[in-house]
């Protein structure tokens, strides 16, 4: 009679192996796939983020849920559209005016950290800043390349 000894062994190896592999590919796969749940749902999020998609849903897509969830009538589903599409318009606005404040104050941010530098650091600091401030995992929008500092 033979040994089972070895293939006890063999079994135990290949089980291991496929518990790593698993439970490598569920740590990987929890960090490559963004968060569940995101905020904007699936229509994304503001402007410029992921594919240039505006937040929240079109308005006739919105429209289309109320219209369906609370069986609006046609004369509430037009003073509903005419308020949605004022709304949105009022939103972009903001969105758009916040991007320039926020663009504003992070080159008034750059300069003055320039200032304080030297010709040398300047030069790498100008370089470090257009490589999108320290490279990989960096926040902001990632359609958006890097500025040139002044």
């Amino acid at each position: 009679m033979s040994d089972s000894r070895p293939r006890i062994w063999f079994s135990l190896f290949v089980l291991a192996v496929f518990c790593v592999g698993l439970g490598a590919g569920v740590l990987l796969g929890r960090r490559m796939v963004s968060p569940p749940g995101r905020p904007f749902g699936e229509f994304g999020g503001p402007p410029g983020l992921a594919g240039g998609r505006r937040g929240g849903p079109p308005p006739g897509v919105l429209l289309d849920r109320l219209h369906r969830e609370l069986d609006l009538t046609e004369d509430q589903r037009t003073r509903i559209d005419v308020v949605l599409r004022a709304s949105r318009e009022r939103l972009d606005q903001f969105q758009q005016d916040t991007r320039t404040r926020l663009d504003s104050e992070q080159r008034a941010l750059r300069e003055q950290i320039r200032k304080e530098l030297t010709p040398e650091q300047q030069q790498k600091f100008d370089r470090w800043a257009q490589d999108g401030l320290g490279g990989p995992g960096r926040r902001g929008r990632a359609d958006r390349p890097p500025k040139e500092v002044p």
